[in-house]
């Protein structure tokens, strides 16, 4: 199962049923597209492994995994300048329903080099850059604009990669495989 907007926006909204609103909506709707469009772009999330098995080459998919917990998120956007009541549960229910959301879909796909067999693979690289943009972009979509979007896009957007960036994952190389023992790199994104 892929990642998806509509199952993240779910998630953000059943982690903390307290918010409510349409404001509140339409604020989990825009983080779950920046997210999904996020996740899904491979130069924004890189996992690079170790696979083991067979000499050879091919394709590598897995699992992808990473902590569920929200507390980057929480002082993420605590850092931003955020600091107030309901800045906390905002953040709290972004980062329980990202969390959760992208363990129940995450897997990766890419490429492996010099083995086929198992992969052991770990996130890299997470952008929060380009996170931040599509936040705001998509925040403005949604009509929340001025200041305080702002800082909450780069709170969350800095909080939500520092999330990601805990994962990793366990999966398969597979692909021609050579007459001899052999261990290789793989390089995966997120789909």
């Amino acid at each position: 199962m892929p990642i998806t907007a509509p199952a993240i926006t779910s998630a953000i909204l059943v982690a903390n049923p307290s918010l409510a609103g349409p404001a509140w909506i339409q604020t989990a709707t825009a983080i779950g597209i920046a997210v999904q469009t996020w996740a899904v772009t491979p130069a924004n999330v890189v996992l690079v492994g170790s696979v083991s098995g067979a000499v050879g080459g091919g394709v590598v998919t897995g699992k992808f995994l990473m902590s569920p917990a929200p507390l980057p998120v929480s002082a993420a956007v605590a850092g931003a300048g955020l600091v107030g009541v309901q800045s906390s549960q905002v953040a709290l229910a972004v980062g329980g329903g990202v969390g959760s959301s992208i363990n129940a879909s995450a897997n990766y796909l890419g490429a492996s080099v010099g083995a086929v067999g198992v992969d052991f693979s770990k996130v890299v690289f997470a952008n929060p850059a380009t996170l931040i943009a599509l936040l705001v972009s998509n925040f403005s979509a949604q009509s929340i604009v001025g200041p305080a979007a702002a800082q909450l896009a780069v709170g969350l957007g800095n909080g939500i990669a520092a999330m990601v960036a805990t994962g990793g994952g366990t999966g398969v190389a597979a692909g021609a495989a050579g007459p001899s023992p052999g261990t290789g790199v793989t390089r995966s994104s997120l789909f």
